[in-house]
């Protein structure tokens, strides 16, 4: 079956979500805004960068996105100063820091949408990038077509159409990544007709990277459609490999149920690759909750991949938490393998007890 089948794209796609109204533009700063009215994403981005077009094009639009997530932006500074911003271009080699100023205002909007940006040379898109309606971009002196009115339906089937490829291996580098791209950002469009294309490219025929990718977007971007499927593909599914990376994007949700989920697989899942993947993501997940059976899991599985594994979940806890039960399992564990996990995690971490225990290995 081809990506396009699994897609499901048809003339329905495009009559599901009513146009919005106006929508609120982005803060771009140092360039120009030209606004355009939209009638088809595919059509004013072939206007604004035909073929014959001999510097690139950038343009923008704006989605609402699943609920629980921002979109995400850049800082760039120390914790004196920090720059809370993004360029729209790093395609040269010699990037600045941005050049941005705070907004007077923020608009109420704000933080309840996804920017999509594209960069287009010589009638083809180069690039795809979404940050946070409430992230200022600094356009480098550029001109930005921000495309108004633009619909969620509209900018699913267009974002489908780039994410169409041929079989990870047969793609250039660039492809692949806009490929990548498009899926990634399509999982964060509040649009109902995303968690069937996920869940069919997730369970379907496609490539090896798009399925993974499919899964773990499910995860981590669908809440609780995500987490249901990915429960349904993991009761079904045999092959080892698979398992484990169903349970690594369970691991990745956020719903009431995922750290009773993952506690269920961690203790009593025979294969020990994902009893040690939900051992991984349980602490997480759980809280401070789940640490003592954590801990349980790492005195008494009979696997030591399975026990490092928990050890690098209980690494992922706030520091105040992660370092006392490392040096505590440095200090006593009579299992060697975990010894010397929990001494790597507090090599990795920077809170001065973690330094302190170290150096008194030293000494």
């Amino acid at each position: 079956m081809k990506l396009r089948a699994l897609l499901g794209l048809g003339p329905w796609t495009l009559g599901l979500t009513i146009l919005c109204a106006q929508q609120p533009q982005p803060q771009i700063q140092n360039g120009r805004v030209e606004t355009r009215q939209a009638s088809g994403i595919a059509r004013e981005l072939a206007a604004l960068a035909p073929a014959s077009a001999s510097e690139p094009v950038w343009a923008g639009w704006r989605v609402p996105i699943v609920d629980g997530h921002r979109g995400g932006c850049c800082t760039y500074g120390d914790d004196a100063q920090s720059i809370r911003g993004c360029l729209v271009d790093t395609t040269t080699s010699n990037v600045q820091v941005p050049r941005l100023t705070p907004p007077a205002a923020v608009p109420l909007e704000a933080g309840t949408g996804l920017v999509m940006l594209v960069r287009l040379s010589g009638g083809h898109v180069e690039r795809l990038r979404t940050v946070g309606d409430d992230c200022p971009l600094d356009a480098g002196g550029r001109t930005v077509y921000w495309l108004q009115g633009v619909s969620s339906a509209d900018s699913v089937a267009y974002l489908s159409g780039l994410a169409q490829a041929a079989p990870t291996g047969s793609l250039p580098a660039q492809e692949q990544r806009l490929h990548d791209a498009a899926l990634s950002a399509l999982a964060l469009h509040r649009d109902p007709s995303v968690d069937a294309m996920l869940d069919r490219l997730a369970a379907g025929d496609a490539d090896s990277n798009t399925r993974r990718m499919a899964r773990s977007l499910l995860g981590s971007a669908r809440g609780a459609h995500g987490f249901a499927t990915l429960q349904h593909l993991l009761e079904s599914e045999r092959l080892p490999e698979l398992r484990r990376q169903l349970v690594s994007a369970i691991g990745q949700t956020r719903e009431p149920g995922t750290a009773d989920v993952l506690l269920k697989l961690a203790t009593s899942d025979a294969d020990a690759n994902v009893r040690g993947e939900a051992a991984y993501w349980l602490p997480q997940r759980g809280g401070a909750a789940m640490v003592p059976r954590v801990s349980g899991i790492v005195q008494s599985d009979a696997s030591d991949r399975v026990r490092q594994r928990a050890v690098q979940g209980l690494a992922r806890l706030p520091s105040t938490d992660a370092t006392p039960l490392l040096i505590q399992l440095a200090q006593t564990s009579p299992n060697a393998a975990v010894r010397k996990e929990a001494v790597s995690a507090l090599g990795r971490s920077t809170d001065p007890k973690a330094v302190a225990y170290l150096e008194s290995l030293l000494r």
